[in-house]
């Protein structure tokens, strides 16, 4: 066999633990006081690194969060739009606002998540300026798009340290059949 030689090494030969004996329990053999030393150490050290490592897990625990949130509203935007154009037009192109806003209610509901009706915008998006095309901007017609908008406004937990909300909007646009 070429190289080196395979040999076990004794741990107790290193330099730093030479000289301290191993008790039963696995604790090395020193004197009490310097044993309560480096436990006074330990706890120092956690005490000082706890609240960075809170800080870190929360804000993961919030990311996830504000991802659910995200396609809960997203959902609830697309679940008012689909009804909306589906359902609600009537013949003078005017659109029921109160369907729409129940969908998207019931389907943040899925969520756990509550929403208003002044969360919930719908409107009509007229593509062309012509006023011959598009005489009122409110009404919504055949080919043009129906918008329903959700905002939501999200509390993390880490905004105890950091004051801060965050306002989420989620849009989606069908066009009208």
């Amino acid at each position: 066999m070429t190289g080196r030689r395979h040999t076990k090494k004794n741990l107790n030969d290193h330099p730093i633990r030479k000289g301290v004996k191993r008790g039963h329990s696995g604790s090395p053999d020193l004197h009490p006081l310097r044993w309560r030393i480096l436990r006074a150490q330990d706890l120092v050290e956690f005490a000082l690194i706890f609240p960075v490592l809170m800080l870190f897990v929360f804000g993961v625990i919030d990311f996830g969060r504000v991802f659910h949130v995200l396609i809960a509203i997203s959902n609830a935007a697309r679940e008012g739009a689909r009804i909306g154009t589906l359902y609600n037009i009537g013949p003078a192109g005017s659109i029921n606002e109160v369907m729409i806003r129940q969908a998207a209610t019931h389907e943040a509901g899925n969520f756990s998540l509550k929403l208003t009706d002044d969360q919930i915008t719908p409107s009509c998006v007229c593509l062309d300026p012509d006023p011959l095309i598009c005489p009122n901007p409110d009404d919504c017609v055949k080919g043009q798009p129906l918008r329903v908008e959700v905002n939501y406004n999200f509390a993390p937990f880490t905004g105890i340290f950091f004051d801060t909300d965050l306002f989420l909007v989620r849009d989606m646009e069908m066009m009208i059949p």
